[in-house]
């Protein structure tokens, strides 16, 4: 399983994969999570917080610009 901080995640480096750990600014977790329809970023409490993501690129921009404030 992958684990990474939210300022280093990219695509380019596997980091899109379904589990991985990602680790916002403020030491929170989040979970990256593959549904039928794409991507959803889950919050601790196992809630989406990200709504649909449907490709890599919409991801990675959710979890580095998106993830910052959190």
């Amino acid at each position: 399983m992958t684990t990474v901080n939210s300022a280093a995640f990219t695509a380019l480096k596997g980091h899109v994969s379904d589990g991985a750990i990602i680790i916002a600014p403020s030491g929170k977790r989040f979970t990256l999570k593959n549904t039928m329809k794409g991507w959803e970023v889950l919050g601790a409490d196992g809630l989406p917080c990200s709504g649909n993501l449907s490709s890599a690129f919409e991801v990675e921009y959710f979890v580095v610009n998106g993830l910052s404030s959190h």
